[in-house]
């Protein structure tokens, strides 16, 4: 081993100590101090992260594509994407000048490596083996009775070629992670606790288990070099904590959790270090039909609806820094109708009348009814229970529960009311409308099921024209909203405090706080 590649094997040994204690990082010259909302949940690419992580884990690893500030997929490991037979197959050229973080050319090699070691990863598959499954010999690699994944070819180096069992128009916007197809052999199969195998413009230097990640400058990223030499990252999960270190000067910059944005953007002090961004997630109070059969009467789902008064969240919980929606795609995807029909308005009466007509009039006859979520939104879900106490008669409470309790539950269909969100993994519709109800979903939360829809999904998913797919979308959230499946609530943005002379920051639609072009004053 080239002495170089031997000194950094060991800097990384010794850097890369996951589960190790230790004292918060110093800030050094060159280095952005920021903030983690949560710890991490993992620094393994292969294993589906959540918000959080994924935010980190998207510094270090990338895919043919990537989503902008404005919500957009642009080129990244891929510079070019084809399709000669509307979306049955795809030629991608890779970029010629892209270099892991262990200095190795990235290859279409290490894209194929990367996708078989999805599909045949034990004991469960990588996240990105959904996105596979309609690649040419992916159920036979799955189930062993194949070798090599038989629908990919590699004409050369740079260029792959991929076959699909059925047209797909959005396969270049997965969020895939392509990993370096040295770093087993190099490291052993638990390699990312040890070695960083991405791409990206950071590569992962530690991560200190509840206390801290830190990201160092990939030098040689194809798209230059980032600004600053490193970023360090204190998970700081309570929002007086994380104020009282901003105020401190010990950040530069602050994501501010929802729950902190109304009492942040209303201080003077703050003044111009407020900066908002949109999120592209869609979020809406569930009603699970199967669990609670009175909400099988689409008269009861739209009395309550009518019951809440949703508009006076936008300012009263969220401080303005929100945008009222009446649909299921969101500000920051393309698809978004700013122009679609309004949300309802507050109208007691009518939920009232509603109710009566189903034959529970004031409530009767109503088994009570809990609104479940997570800690962000406790005083969301409090203000909601009240509203529908206070309307329908229905005797409604609040239960909070920790996030991998929250959603552990609502997979398994054991709530019955609750506050629901999905941030978009890529930037097409599909994204938020196919994940959350169609009926093959293993994150159809509601466990709603209508053919109409479904196959509305299915025919955009074929469909390479943006035009035409939006219009299939445009007819899916009409029937969601015919159907009251779930009530849309109003979406907040992004909200960070940044230390004035701090510059270049974005946190894209989907979450990621990118740090690439950021600058220190």
């Amino acid at each position: 081993m080239p002495l170089p590649t031997l000194l950094r094997a060991l800097l990384t040994l010794l850097a890369i100590t996951a589960g190790v204690c230790g004292a918060a990082l110093p800030a050094m010259a060159g280095t952005l101090r920021a903030s983690l909302s949560d710890d991490l949940t993992t620094i393994d690419p292969f294993v589906f992260p959540g918000l959080v992580s994924s935010g980190v884990l998207r510094q270090v690893y990338e895919g043919f594509t990537a989503i902008d500030s404005a919500g957009n997929a642009v080129p990244a490991l891929a510079t070019r994407w084809e399709t000669p037979d509307g979306g049955r197959s795809w030629r991608f050229t890779l970029r010629p000048d892209a270099r892991f973080h262990s200095g190795r050319p990235f290859t279409a090699a290490d894209v194929l490596w990367t996708w078989e070691h999805h599909l045949t990863r034990k004991p469960q598959p990588g996240y990105s083996a959904f996105y596979l499954r309609g690649v040419e010999g992916a159920a036979a690699l799955q189930q062993g009775t194949a070798a090599a994944l038989s629908g990919v070819t590699i004409p050369d180096p740079h260029t792959l070629v991929v076959r699909l069992t059925e047209p797909d128009a959005l396969f270049p916007l997965y969020p895939f992670l392509f990993v370096d197809r040295g770093m087993e052999a190099e490291f052993g199969p638990a390699w990312h606790e040890r070695a960083s195998g991405g791409t990206g413009p950071f590569r992962l230097a530690s991560w200190r288990r509840g206390e801290s990640v830190r990201l160092e400058a990939h030098a040689a990223y194809w798209g230059g070099a980032p600004a600053v030499d490193a970023v360090s990252l204190a998970v700081l999960p309570d929002p007086n904590t994380l104020l009282a270190r901003y105020d401190a000067g010990d950040l530069d910059v602050a994501p501010l959790p929802d729950n902190a944005v109304r009492t942040v953007v209303r201080q003077p002090r703050y003044d111009g270090q407020i900066k908002a961004f949109a999120r592209a997630q869609v979020r809406y109070l569930a009603l699970n039909q199967d669990l609670y059969p009175p909400f099988r009467d689409r008269r009861v789902r739209e009395a309550v609806g009518l019951a809440l008064d949703r508009v006076a969240t936008v300012n009263g919980l969220h401080a303005g820094r929100a945008a009222l929606t009446n649909g299921f795609v969101t500000p920051g995807l393309d698809g978004y109708q700013p122009d679609a029909v309004p949300p309802a308005p507050f109208d007691p009466g009518r939920a009232k009348a509603l109710l009566a007509e189903a034959g529970h009039a004031g409530g009767r006859g109503l088994p009570p009814l809990q609104i479940a979520g997570g800690p962000n939104v406790r005083e969301e879900a409090t203000y909601f229970a009240a509203q529908l106490t206070a309307v329908l008669g229905i005797p409604v409470g609040v239960r909070i529960q920790e996030r991998a309790a929250f959603v552990a539950a609502i997979n398994e269909g054991r709530e019955a009311l609750f506050i629901n969100g999905w941030t978009a993994d890529f930037p097409d519709p599909m994204d938020q409308l196919a994940t959350q109800w169609h009926s093959a979903s293993p994150t159809n939360r509601t466990h709603w099921r209508n053919p109409d829809f479904d196959r509305l999904m299915e025919q955009a998913r074929g469909l390479a024209d943006p035009v035409a797919r939006n219009a299939l979308y445009r007819e899916a959230e009409a029937l969601l909203r015919e159907q009251a499946v779930g009530l849309p609530l109003p979406v907040p943005q992004f909200v960070a405090l940044v230390r004035p002379g701090v510059t270049g920051l974005v946190i894209r639609p989907d979450g990621t706080t990118d740090y690439h072009a950021a600058r220190l004053p």
